[in-house]
């Protein structure tokens, strides 16, 4: 038997409104990363093909070296210095805490520049390649992680379309108001939790605690069941949908 809703949506939710309330733009965010990336290798095998063609390399003079801890991470630094031809060259670059390190002041390092300017260098040889690499492995896990967090999402979503669709309707009792929490305190958001006749545990998607709680344990809402997965009215929308609203989807 329905009750009268407790949400104040009147037309279905759509698929893609759904994938994104159920944290999609993870999904999209992790794709973004991973093209980013993938355009940052590209551009950084370019140039360490170029210095493997052309680069020059030399002993550099460290001239100097620093620590900053402003940061939530130690950043290092040193001051190179090196005569490309008749120029004398002499630039702070970023470096890693191995190569910072290995470094001490008055030493020499060994570096590689590029000879139509020598401002633009590495501080090591195959520095440039190194950076392709390690950021073509970053995007390929960056792309797996879009990819895993779009099947399974993308799967709950077709799973709580296809109960609005074909499910049935029916009404039951709020077991419980869940509120998570962040870094250990309360996240003022939460989730209900209900179980259907049969006995399957459902769960609402995130919302405001206090609209939760203005709900209640014990009241009781309406909700699609369909092979074993329920979904709140108040989630996906009523069931009147026109097909365009949402991807086709295998019954």
């Amino acid at each position: 038997m329905d009750v009268p809703p407790k949400h104040g949506r009147i037309e279905p939710r759509s698929w893609f409104s759904l994938f994104w309330a159920q944290s999609g733009w993870f999904t999209v965010l992790a794709a973004a990363i991973s093209a980013a990336v993938t355009m940052y290798s590209v551009v950084s095998y370019r140039a360490a093909a170029q210095f493997d063609r052309i680069g020059v390399v030399v002993d550099a003079t460290v001239v100097s070296r620093r620590v900053d801890r402003s940061g939530d991470d130690n950043d290092y630094y040193i001051v190179y210095q090196f005569n490309a031809g008749n120029q004398k060259v002499e630039r702070e670059r970023s470096v890693s805490r191995n190569v910072y390190s290995s470094a001490r002041r008055g030493g020499e390092l060994e570096i590689r520049y590029m000879p139509d300017d020598p401002s633009n260098f590495e501080t090591y040889v195959g520095e440039k390649r190194q950076a392709a690499i390690s950021a073509q492995i970053f995007a390929g896990v960056a792309g797996l992680v879009a990819l895993i967090t779009l099947w399974r999402l993308g799967g709950d979503v077709n799973k709580a379309v296809l109960a609005r669709r074909y499910g049935y309707r029916t009404a039951v009792k709020v077991l419980s108001v869940v509120e998570t929490k962040s870094s250990g305190k309360p996240s003022g958001r939460g989730y209900m939790v209900w179980r259907t006749a049969d006995g399957g545990r459902g769960e609402s998607l995130m919302h405001p605690i206090g609209k939760l709680h203005a709900i209640g344990a014990g009241s009781k809402i309406n909700i699609y069941v369909r092979k074993g997965h329920s979904v709140w009215e108040g989630d996906v929308g009523p069931r009147h949908i026109p097909d365009s609203n949402v991807p086709k989807v295998r019954r």
